[in-house]
């Protein structure tokens, strides 16, 4: 039911509190395709891909490649699903898949792989099965470009502040976000949506989720290192890199 509010509360506001876009800010710029060296020769994929920004500008990046975008929440990806369909030259070599990573199917062999804001929504187990599964998939060479928003479980609550606003119309919308340490190694995440008109508040809406608490540590000392290489590309991200199996 939380997942099912948090999912709501972004597929309504989380598009125009993207707005106006901060290049030095925005998740979709600075994303280093270079550094991270995609095979774009085959499918690339995009894990957790929400709304579909992530997707449109993979597919615009490599113009050629095969897209597979995996999103199990239904409200973002019917968000995904227009943005895609208005596009002719994305729509015919995009595929967006319903389920969740370890449930979907894949291409046996795939040029990397997107996993922005992701792994913290994954078990302990859930996790272990993810690595494996992106072994399997992802050709040597491949990298998975891993952003690096995750954290740890905080010692203290962090205040709610305000994080985002944006206009449209009459209405200014804000985003406030404050969180706090859980039982069981996770953290309560607590976002406030209020919407505003002439400087009154009319409306609120607020989600709560239970994130697991990773920091980097415990992120990567996960990888199985006989099948991937940890590469740090800068401060936003990493490239674990899917490395050759070792013959016996």
């Amino acid at each position: 039911m939380a997942r099912d509010r948090e999912s709501l509360s972004w597929a309504e506001f989380g598009e125009v509190l993207r707005l106006p876009v901060d290049p030095d800010r925005d998740y979709v710029h600075g994303i280093p395709w270079d550094a991270a060296s995609f095979l774009p020769e085959l499918p690339l994929i995009d894990i957790g891909s929400g709304s579909g920004l992530t997707t449109v500008t993979l597919a615009e990046r490599f113009a050629q490649a095969e897209i597979i975008s995996v999103e199990p929440e239904p409200l973002t990806r019917s968000l995904q699903m227009l943005r895609i369909a208005e596009r002719d030259d994305i729509r015919a070599r995009t595929t967006v898949l319903p389920e969740s990573i370890l449930d979907a199917w894949l291409p046996d062999r795939c040029g990397g792989a997107l996993l922005f804001n992701v792994i913290y929504f994954l078990g302990g187990r859930d996790r272990e099965a993810f690595w494996q599964r992106m072994a399997q998939v992802l050709v040597p060479g491949a990298p998975i470009l891993m952003s690096r928003s995750y954290g740890g479980v905080p010692s203290e609550p962090v205040e709610r502040k305000l994080v985002n606003s944006a206009r449209m119309g009459r209405h200014e919308y804000q985003r406030w976000f404050e969180s706090q340490p859980v039982p069981g190694g996770r953290v309560e995440i607590t976002n406030t949506f209020r919407v505003l008109r002439d400087g009154e508040q009319v409306r609120e809406v607020v989600s709560t989720i239970h994130a697991v608490g990773l920091d980097e540590e415990i992120v990567l000392g996960e990888v199985p290192i006989g099948h991937f290489g940890i590469e740090e590309i800068d401060e936003r991200y990493f490239a674990i890199r899917r490395l050759p199996d070792i013959k016996r």
